[in-house]
């Protein structure tokens, strides 16, 4: 019976690694009227990004944004494949209708894809979410105001 409990512990911390180490998740919600917003987590691989752009593609077919935030500011390492499938995204996503904004790529990784020769024209990135929600309300016509109290 104690054998058959540390084997069950021994199932989970496996299950547990598997969850930390090839599953971290991706966020992607309605963030304002028409923008989608997609969050990116730890280390990118070609299975796993091939899993994201599915995602975001059924997502984009499947609503009425026009818009799509990708914030990469949470990703550790993209190299020259994924930067690559990024763009891919980016083209496939503007042929269905929708344009995308990235944001928070770090110096580290700006470095690599430009090492690697990973061209991003005619893609807007901004350097973190604040700014691209301020592009999103700047493309969508809407300002911001602050609300006086008193």
């Amino acid at each position: 019976m104690a054998e058959e409990s540390k084997d069950k512990k021994q199932q989970q911390v496996a299950i547990s690694r598997r969850k930390i180490m090839g599953e971290a998740p991706i966020v992607t919600n309605e963030i304002t009227d028409r923008c989608l917003y997609s969050g990116f987590f730890g280390t990118m691989d070609s299975a796993r990004m091939k899993r994201v752009m599915d995602g975001v593609l059924s997502l984009a077919a499947n609503s009425d944004n026009d818009l799509i935030i990708i914030d990469l500011s949470n990703v550790d390492v993209i190299d020259s494949a994924i930067a690559m499938q990024l763009v891919k995204l980016n083209k496939t996503l503007q042929l269905v209708g929708m344009d995308t904004i990235f944001c928070g790529i770090k110096p580290i990784v700006a470095q690599s894809m430009v090492s690697a020769g990973v061209i991003l024209d005619n893609i807007y990135v901004a350097k973190n979410l604040r700014r691209a929600l301020k592009e999103v309300y700047r493309r969508q016509g809407i300002e911001l105001v602050s609300i006086k109290k008193g």
